[in-house]
């Protein structure tokens, strides 16, 4: 069997690539280990930033109308009274709150939209060898049953999790450390606790329990600093009683658990491979970079993989692209993700921080507020930026002055408005008429050109299907659109 993209692994990263391939035209085939869908919570929080992503992918209603909605994130000490708030109101962006959803039912709408787009994922698969091929990759699958199937693959799309083969037959390891420590992560039901429009980290003597709502009435909890004897009764028996020891332990009777739906123990981890992309293939999510839980961004960062890989290897695919367009992947989303491990851990150690404070009684000071805000920029994915990538540029004429926002190389504010899957040409005040309609004509199917202000100052912006800004023209003249254009051909063929 003969395809284009091959897509190991359906967890989020793996199931969105195929979205955002197929809406691109390209019809990927999915496989996964795993014979049935598992009903764990794992990562559960979907990112204001992420949300814009899902928007144009057409995803967004249904993961907003699934999930609860997290408006803050407080600061407790043990008896549940608030040290500290932090409010998600003032981040920019269409919603200013994080979805908390259950992983399981995060993949469901994702799988029900790719259902939608013609694709089917096929469980019960195992890919066991990858290997190159000409121009092309030899993968070796195996079923559940038994047998077994070579495929050529064009390219594949390693998704698979930390344990990635797709990584492995890069010659690669996830580098960097694993924070001390095992913690415990529980889907729950409890009785009185704190309010269900925040999540909650309550920071005692003992060690933290992280408290946030889903769906159903229900929470996610993370309770940590597990000493060694817990974690051994923990192992030997995950239960409702040993779960509900640990959290009384550091919440005492403040807290009671009525039920533990699913529980797990686990290892935190600050990694990231060296390399994304490599001979046909590309490593998204875990498969590449593994970050703390604190950020909420795990996730979601591997759905941002997703989506910067989609629209580009869908123009390769359709043999649109120049050469340079597959690598800037790896470029931009190396970056991107190093940045998601650099807040993830700062909020690690925020909380550690706080657990050490309930300890020896003595106070942090907060952080001032510009740091504060731009911090939840951050674990919202508002600041991704792109700026030093072979994919963004500018002209700006002698004497013209261009607008501060939106910067090249950030995410277009609203830029989920902007529907379909083409590249977006807008003009603003005096544009050249020549130039936007060679735009037009030339690249057909590939760019939509819109006139957007007319009362503004002169410019024109390219917005990238992935709705960054990809280049800035000033003025919109015709130097400014031929030098618009000029960049335009540096990635893409018309």
């Amino acid at each position: 069997m003969t395809v284009d993209v091959l897509v190991v692994g359906a967890g989020p990263s793996g199931l969105f690539s195929a979205i955002e391939l197929a809406r691109h035209g390209v019809r990927a085939r999915v496989v996964e280990r795993e014979p049935e869908p598992h009903r764990q919570a794992r990562a559960t929080s979907i990112q204001p930033g992420t949300l814009e992503l899902l928007a144009r992918a057409g995803l967004a209603n249904g993961i907003l109308a699934a999930s609860e909605h997290i408006r803050f994130v407080r600061l407790m000490d043990a008896n549940l009274d608030v040290i500290s708030e932090t409010d998600f109101a003032g981040t920019g962006c269409r919603w200013e709150f994080q979805c908390s959803l259950p992983q399981w039912r995060t993949e469901q709408v994702l799988s029900d939209r790719l259902n939608d787009l013609g694709v089917t994922v096929h469980r019960g698969v195992a890919a066991s060898s990858i290997e190159s091929r000409g121009d092309g990759l030899l993968v070796g699958l195996e079923y559940a049953d038994g047998r077994t199937e070579q495929v050529e693959a064009g390219w594949v799309i390693g998704a698979g999790g930390a344990h990635s083969l797709t990584r492995a037959s890069l010659v690669q390891e996830l580098t960097g450390s694993t924070y001390p420590g095992t913690a415990l992560v529980a889907d729950v039901r409890i009785g009185e606790g704190p309010p269900r429009d925040g999540a909650a980290i309550v920071a005692t003597a003992q060690g933290y329990v992280l408290l946030a709502p889903l769906p159903e009435d229900r929470w996610l909890t993370f309770i940590g600093d597990l000493a060694d004897a817990e974690v051994e009764g923990l192992r030997e028996a995950m239960s409702h009683g040993t779960v509900a020891a640990s959290m009384q332990q550091r919440l005492g009777t403040r807290v009671a658990l009525e039920e533990v739906a699913w529980a797990s123990l686990f290892r935190m981890h600050r990694r990231i491979a060296p390399r994304l992309a490599g001979e046909r293939r590309f490593l998204l999510g875990d498969a590449g970079h593994l970050s703390s839980p604190f950020g909420g961004e795990g996730m979601n960062s591997g759905l941002h993989d997703a989506c910067n890989l989609g629209w580009k290897l869908a123009l390769a695919v359709h043999g649109h692209a120049a050469p340079g367009l597959i690598e800037s992947f790896e470029v931009e989303r190396l970056s991107a993700d190093r940045h998601v491990l650099e807040v993830s851990d700062q909020l690690h150690a925020l909380a550690h921080g706080a657990v050490e404070s309930a300890r020896s009684g003595i106070s942090t000071p907060p952080p001032p507020p510009d740091e504060t805000a731009a911090m939840l920029r951050s674990r919202c994915m508002l600041d991704v930026s792109y700026a030093q990538s072979a994919l963004v540029g500018e002209y700006v004429a002698d004497g013209a002055r261009p607008p501060a926002h939106p910067a090249t190389g950030t995410r277009y504010p609203d830029g989920d408005t902007l529907t379909g899957t083409k590249h977006h040409v807008l003009l603003y005040g005096d544009a050249d008429e020549s130039g936007a309609a060679r735009l037009r004509d030339r690249w057909t199917g590939l760019v939509d050109v819109t006139r957007v202000d007319d009362h503004a100052p002169s410019s024109a912006l390219l917005i990238r299907p992935d709705g960054y800004v990809g280049y800035r023209a000033t003025p919109a003249d015709a130097a400014g659109l031929r030098a618009l254009e000029a960049h335009l051909s540096g990635y893409m063929v018309p």
